[in-house]
Order: C-alpha cells, then sequence, then structure tokens
C-alpha cells in the first residue's frame, strides 16, 4: 500500500477541514488510522508503541475517561464526551506507524497550515471591516468578530499563535530569501489580527511563547543581542495596538469591569471572567464530594446546571462546563483522573524539552489553554492538539 501518500493525503484532509469541514477533519483522522493497521508491520509498531510512554499515556486517557461510564447516568451526554475524544485513543498509534515527512514535505505542511491562517484571518478581518462600529461596540459586552472555525474563536486565535511560531521556524530554516520576508510579512500581520480579534486566551498565550522565545534567545550569547531587541517590542506592542485598535481597546475595558465585577459580592455567571470562576468553584465543590472517583463523565452537565440553578434560580444564565481540563476530568473521573493528567503532561514536556523547541512553545501554549478553557472538550481543541503535538513529535524523530 503506498503509505506515504495516503499518511500525507490523510493530514492535508485534517488541515483543510479544520478551516472548511469537520467531517473532512474526521475523515482524515480516520484514513490515518487505517493506514496505521492495514500494515505489514503492525505487530512490531505495536511493540514499539508500548515503549513510548508519552503516546501511550495519550491513548490511555480516553480509556480512563470510558471507565467512568460505569458510575455516569446520562449515558447521551456520556457518548457525546467519548466520541470526542475518541482520536485520543487511536491517533497516537497512527502517528507513531507513519513513516516521518521528509523535511521538504513537513515544511510544505507547515506552509500550507501558515497559508490557512492567512485566508482565515483576512475572511474574519473581511467581516469586521464590513461592520466595524457595531463590533468595536461590540467588544464592550465580549462580542468578538466572526472566525474560522465555527467562529471558535478561542482555538482560531491559538491555531494564529502556532501559525507565527510555525512562521518563525521557517524562517530561521530556509535560505529562501524571499520566503523569509514573506514569512515575516505574516508573522507581523498575523500579531496585529490577533490584539483585533482579542481573544484573551490566544493574547496571553502570544506573549507566553513570544517570552519563551525571548528567553532562548538571550541565554545563547551567539543570538543574546537578538533577544534583547524584543524586549522593548513586547513592551510597546500592547501600548501601540491599544492606541490603534478600538476592539483591543474594548476588550481591557471589559476585562477591567469584568475584575469589578468579581470584586463584589454578586455572583454575575454571564460576565466571562466571573462566569470562569463560577465553574471552577462547582467543580471544586463537586471534586470535594467526590474526591476519588468523580461523578462520572456523563453527569457532568447535570451537576453543573443543578449547581446554577441552587444559585440563580430561574434567571437565564449560560451553564458552563468546567472552564478548566483539569477540573473537568476531576469531576469525571476524581482525583486520580487530575493525576494521571498532569503525569500525561509533564511526560509531553519532558520527551521535547531542550530538544524540539517549536513543540517545548506548543505544548506551553496547549497547557496555558487547559488552565483556562476545556480544551479536549471540543472537536477543534481536540483535533488541533493532537494533530500538531504528533505532527512535530514527528519531526523530532525524523531529525533523531
Amino acid at each position: 500500500m503506498p503509505h506515504e501518500l495516503l499518511s500525507l493525503c490523510a493530514c492535508l484532509l485534517i488541515l483543510i477541514g479544520l478551516f472548511i469541514s469537520r467531517a473532512m477533519m474526521s475523515i482524515g483522522m480516520m484514513t490515518l488510522v487505517g493506514n496505521a493497521f492495514l500494515n505489514v508491520n503492525l505487530f512490531h509498531n505495536f511493540k514499539s508503541f508500548f515503549s513510548k510512554p508519552h503516546l501511550y499515556l495519550l491513548s490511555g486517557y480516553v480509556l480512563l475517561l470510558g471507565c467512568s461510564f460505569l458510575w455516569s447516568q446520562d449515558i447521551q451526554f456520556f457518548n457525546e464526551r467519548i466520541l470526542i475524544a475518541l482520536p485520543f485513543l487511536l491517533l497516537p498509534f497512527a502517528f507513531h506507524s507513519m513513516k516521518p515527512f521528509s523535511k521538504r514535505w513537513f515544511d510544505a505542511l507547515l506552509l500550507l497550515f501558515i497559508a490557512l491562517c492567512f485566508l482565515g484571518m483576512t475572511w474574519s478581518l473581511y467581516h469586521y471591516i464590513q461592520h466595524k462600529e457595531a463590533f468595536d461596540a461590540g467588544y464592550g459586552f465580549s462580542q468578538v468578530i466572526p472566525t474560522p472555525f465555527k467562529n471558535d474563536h478561542i482555538r482560531f486565535s491559538l491555531a494564529v499563535v502556532l501559525a507565527i511560531c510555525c512562521s518563525v521556524q521557517l524562517i530561521a530554516t530556509t535560505n529562501l530569501k524571499l520566503l523569509k520576508a514573506v514569512l515575516t510579512i505574516f508573522a507581523l500581520f498575523a500579531i496585529v489580527y490577533l490584539h483585533i480579534l482579542s481573544a484573551k486566551t490566544g493574547i496571553v498565550a502570544f506573549y507566553l511563547v513570544a517570552l519563551l522565545f525571548m528567553g532562548k534567545l538571550i541565554r545563547q550569547k551567539s543570538t543574546r543581542k537578538k533577544g534583547l531587541l524584543i524586549v522593548p517590542f513586547l513592551f510597546a506592542l500592547p501600548i501601540i495596538m491599544y492606541v490603534g485598535s478600538a476592539t483591543f481597546r474594548n476588550k481591557i475595558a471589559y476585562v477591567n469591569y469584568s475584575i469589578s465585577q468579581i470584586q463584589n459580592a454578586n455572583k454575575e455567571a454571564n460576565i466571562s471572567d466571573e462566569g470562569r470562576l463560577i465553574s471552577y468553584s462547582y467543580a471544586l465543590d463537586c471534586l470535594k464530594a467526590h474526591p476519588w472517583v468523580g461523578i462520572g463523565l456523563g453527569d457532568i452537565r447535570q451537576e453543573m446546571k443543578t449547581h446554577y440553578q441552587q444559585d440563580f434560580d430561574n434567571a437565564s444564565v449560560t451553564v458552563l462546563l468546567p472552564h478548566n481540563q483539569f477540573l473537568m476530568l476531576g469531576m469525571a473521573i476524581g482525583l486520580p483522573g487530575i493525576l494521571y493528567l498532569l503525569i500525561m503532561q509533564l511526560s509531553l514536556f519532558r520527551y521535547v524539552y531542550r530538544r524540539d523547541f517549536l513543540s517545548l512553545l506548543f505544548l506551553s501554549m496547549m497547557f496555558l489553554a487547559m488552565m483556562v478553557e476545556p480544551l479536549y472538550e471540543t472537536q477543534y481543541g481536540t483535533c488541533m492538539f493532537l494533530f500538531f503535538l504528533l505532527l512535530l513529535l514527528q519531526q523530532r524523530t525524523m531529525t533523531e
């Protein structure tokens, strides 16, 4: 079978599907899995797979969730959640079974991702410009401009941050001056777009990876001057964007309002930041009551509804799942689930630390997102995390 061609086509389907079709994204993942199992080296690949803790811990995540079926009452919600998490089970093995792409094809995939992000940002800004005044005003009420990923602006903002990281990586490794110039322009455009979009998770993720990148440059004597040049840029950038972008300015005003509301005695579930904190408090209450096995993945939604009804009665509020992936798993499985997820993350960090800086940046921004979002609870979040993580890990395998 043409395994390499199928792997490449599947990756192309996943990348394009992220932006235009969830069905295409799913077909790409299923193609990768099928390609792995229809392989004459299947048993050898299985054996070597279980010598990679960072990979089999990823697969074990969905098995751990599946155990909570035994004490879940709402089977329909359980099925919804487990289907979203299902790629954790087989996608790590699928990538492990692939022959690593050559640098040429790996770079081509990164360039395609960058191009898709550029088209997505352009589409988003087009809609913003069409109704600029209305969107500017909406940012004072935590509304945002349309984005790809079915308007999942948080995951799309993380994709843009990753695209910036990929462009910097390609600038450092390519010898083509024209490509360097194009990628530099893209990175600057994406940075401006992130501030116009003003998704808090994406903004914080950008500054986190920028600080890590700056630290890496400063630690090395040969690049220390370049690293120091980034310092005034990072300080000036938010000031420039505050003056030049109405959406960024209004988002900061909304954040200040949200902080002032948090400090008063009244609970306001429909204010984004306070809504997150309320979801944390409900999840922690549940974890205290069920510390060892949780309440089951299927019953999390109903448990959160019960807490909201107790505090807000019949008021019109948005019922949130815990906006923290660790607390989400803690409600489902208890403290053992939180410990498992932490071990999984530490295993991944240990695997890439000081070996692949792009993977380290990706893991850092994803870990940040896990702390303020239920990252794995949407198809986009799961696909983004697994696909780019496993693709970047494959790059490291290629260079070993």
